[in-house]
């Protein structure tokens, strides 16, 4: 099995555990290909596994390094730690690089916020692809604007330092906020420390929003490029093998 990107770590029983979200997060994570999970993903099934090795612990250290992903996944596991937490269990999240879009949803569960100095968090209003009739369409309209103002509004206003007005703002302009601009909207911890994590999105990614910005996209292309430089052709061989006909 490949690394995961999600991983329980450090538990300590009845007292605290650390998780790592690190990936796009998804329905299922397993690969169709190889049958295998996929290492750049986090599913709802293994999520709830990972949750479920925990039995009662004080603290849950909750690291987000994610583009997002499908957002009723997300409010599922928004529900999976709500539940933790009702039982006791005290969640603190951190933004260890990138933290976007459904990702925010996780992040906004935690008693407290984390992040560090070149943090970067995305809210944005919800996306759906749709094609049909205007019935269809303006269907598709009503999902958006429930998921906006009974999931998304909630999750962020119990941590706003603005007005839902101003919040609603940032989302309808897409808004990638720094460490500091984060602050000045949410109550959130500034760790005056750098956190060396790599922003975990996919440059696919890109097709998706209008505001990324150019550092990030920088970062990313570095970033890509390096993973080309050592690609491992022994896998591929083994797959194309298993494969051929």
């Amino acid at each position: 099995m490949k690394n995961k990107f999600y991983e329980i770590k450090n538990l300590i029983p009845n007292q605290r555990a650390d998780l790592y979200i690190y990936g796009e997060i998804v329905t299922d994570d397993t690969d169709w290909w190889s049958g295998e999970k996929d290492e750049n993903l986090v599913g709802l099934k293994s999520f709830k596994e990972e949750l479920d090795k925990l039995g009662n612990i004080s603290d849950l250290n909750i690291y987000l390094n994610t583009p997002g992903g499908e957002v009723f996944v997300a409010s599922t596991m928004c529900s999976m730690l709500q539940r933790l937490k009702e039982n006791g269990t005290k969640i603190h999240t951190f933004v260890d690089g990138l933290c976007a879009s459904a990702g925010t949803f996780i992040l906004m569960i935690g008693d407290d916020i984390n992040i560090y100095d070149n943090s970067i968090v995305m809210i944005h209003k919800p996306i759906i692809s749709c094609y049909g009739n205007v019935n269809d369409l303006q269907k598709a309209i009503d999902l958006l604007n429930t998921i906006e103002n009974s999931t998304m509004m909630p999750l962020y206003m119990k941590k706003a330092l603005k007005s839902e007005e101003e919040i609603k703002e940032k989302i309808s302009n897409e808004s990638w906020m720094g460490a500091k601009e984060v602050k000045e909207y949410f109550e959130v911890n500034l760790l005056e420390t750098e956190n060396k994590a790599v922003a975990c999105v996919d440059k696919n990614i890109f097709k998706n929003y209008k505001n990324v910005p150019e550092n990030l996209k920088n970062l990313i292309s570095n970033t890509e490029e390096k993973k080309e430089e050592v690609i491992d052709y022994s896998e591929f061989e083994k797959r194309l093998k298993k494969y051929s006909l």
